[in-house]
């Protein structure tokens, strides 16, 4: 059986002041209440087997521009329905965005994936938009434009009518909403999207994204936390998507739960840990070191280059 562990805190005291939690051991004096500890319901359990064996392929598929290729190898009874490619970049170069839509009338289940960064053009955008670009996200705080405009040009370009369609012929289904890097925060915009436009409740989504950046301030993450039951933030050892934009110097920049954590190289059989803090010390933060090779190794596969040959 795989195990998972709490890491924990290098020092303890006592959160006497300041602190949101009342009377809670912890590494520093927890002044946000995301911060309490705090983990998934046993219904809503994280699973490494569906993450390796399901939402794994889901992630890689998507950077075939075929993305069935990956499904026909490793998951044959999903079936792509819909495939974007289109420009998201509202201001600087053309910049590609790919996201796709599936179904699986065995597993009953509907998935929306999106791809991540691609190309130096592209991240020096998303870098760039760190430090001028937040929009508001409905009523409940706010999110970086970039991440927000580039979910929109995916879902007016045939994605949205796309997932209407699947619901009227599978109303019952479940919804996967995956992505990695970049497209992992467009996921998270995309799921709460999706609840807040009435297309599905929280409670019909699984959202699970690999090395996602900070997507938006507190005020977003606190409304995720209070509304989707499953929602879970991979991060791989040292992957540095996970701590950027960084809190400092950002006006309240906030990961939303629940983080889970391999301190390892995530091959089969490994421990993880799911962090009970929203955005806080514990877990991958406690790294000094950060690394880019991590954030495109998971599961024990560079699954970028795993994906764009097809998922052998």
């Amino acid at each position: 059986m795989l195990a998972f562990s709490w890491v924990p805190p290098r020092k303890l005291h006592w959160c006497v002041t300041v602190n949101a939690c009342g009377f809670t051991p912890c590494v520093t004096t927890i002044t946000k209440a995301l911060n309490c500890p705090e983990l998934p319901d046993k219904a809503h359990a994280y699973d490494d087997g569906f993450m390796r064996n399901k939402v794994f392929i889901t992630h890689s598929a998507a950077y075939n521009m075929d993305p069935q290729k990956c499904f026909t190898s490793k998951m044959p009874t999903m079936k792509v329905s819909k495939i974007v490619n289109v420009n998201c970049d509202r201001y600087g170069p053309k910049a590609m965005c790919f996201g796709f839509t599936a179904f699986d009338t065995t597993q009953r289940v509907i998935t929306l994936t999106f791809r991540g960064t691609e190309g130096g053009t592209q991240l020096t955008e998303e870098i760039l938009d760190f430090f001028h670009g937040k929009k508001a996200f409905f009523d409940s705080g706010s999110v970086f434009e970039y991440f927000y405009d580039a979910f929109l040009f995916q879902w007016n370009a045939g994605l949205s009518q796309d997932m209407r369609n699947l619901k009227y012929k599978y109303p019952d289904y479940e919804v996967w909403v995956t992505g990695h890097s970049m497209g992992g925060a467009i996921a998270s915009i995309a799921a709460s999207y999706i609840v807040k436009s009435g297309l599905y409740t929280a409670d019909k989504i699984k959202l699970v994204t690999l090395g996602q950046p900070r997507t938006g301030d507190y005020d977003f993450a606190k409304w995720h936390d209070a509304t989707f039951p499953y929602s879970f933030r991979i991060v791989h050892h040292r992957d540095i998507a996970a701590h950027i934009p960084p809190m400092e110097g950002q006006d309240e920049l906030f990961h939303h739960r629940t983080e889970v954590w391999y301190n390892n190289n995530m091959t089969i059989g490994q421990p993880y840990t799911l962090c009970a803090e929203a955005d806080g010390l514990y877990c991958s933060a406690r790294q000094l070191d950060y690394s880019a090779e991590d954030h495109v190794w998971y599961f024990g596969i560079n699954f970028v280059d795993w994906g764009a040959a097809g998922c052998p």
